[in-house]
């Protein structure tokens, strides 16, 4: 992202607890923390804030979880910067009223599950409908994220970079708790 007058980049730490992952039919648990580092438009922010416009753009610039769980191991989730994710925002839910909002986190992913599946890199299928997978908070009270929870809207099917098509695994669910920025 160019660093533009307005422009700024928040980095919120997160958890994802009991986080379900399938491979080969068998399901397996995996506790996760990460950040994501969404860049937005202040000025947009401040405007949305006074009820002047009802949609603040997002950009996430970087997504990074760590998991472990029992028998899948170690697993990792990053954001796939080879396709682009589409839109994330927040949208407020009445016209005018910046809050209750919905927030979106729009993201494609690369996981690594070694244990399970070595040597293999897989990401999230691209199928026309839902498209990127998408971790939704219904129920946005400020922002930014005060310790607010995001759950995944669909499963993400997931394919071997180098072997489209196949889906090994899928993400079941993915709750995290977003954490405030830090500095």
């Amino acid at each position: 992202m160019t660093n533009s007058p307005g422009q700024s980049l928040l980095t919120c730490g997160f958890q994802g607890a009991a986080v379900r992952v399938v491979v080969a039919g068998q399901t397996f648990v995996a506790d996760f923390t990460g950040h994501v580092t969404l860049a937005l438009d202040r000025n947009v922010l401040a405007q949305y804030e006074q009820g002047a416009v009802d949609v603040v753009p997002l950009v996430i610039e970087e997504y990074v979880a760590n998991g472990v769980g029992a028998v899948i191991g170690a697993i990792s989730v990053i954001k796939d910067t080879s396709r682009d994710s589409g839109p994330s925002r927040m949208t407020a839910i009445a016209p005018g009223a910046p809050f209750p909002a919905v927030q979106d986190l729009s993201i494609n992913m690369n996981v690594s599950i070694p244990a399970l599946l070595p040597n293999v890199t897989l990401r999230n299928n691209l199928p026309p409908n839902p498209g990127p997978p998408v971790l939704r908070n219904s129920n946005v009270t400020a922002f930014p994220p005060q310790n607010d929870i995001y759950q995944l809207v669909e499963p993400i099917e997931l394919e071997d970079i180098n072997n489209p098509g196949p889906v090994l695994a899928t993400i079941s669910n993915f709750p995290i708790t977003v954490n405030p920025p830090t500095a």
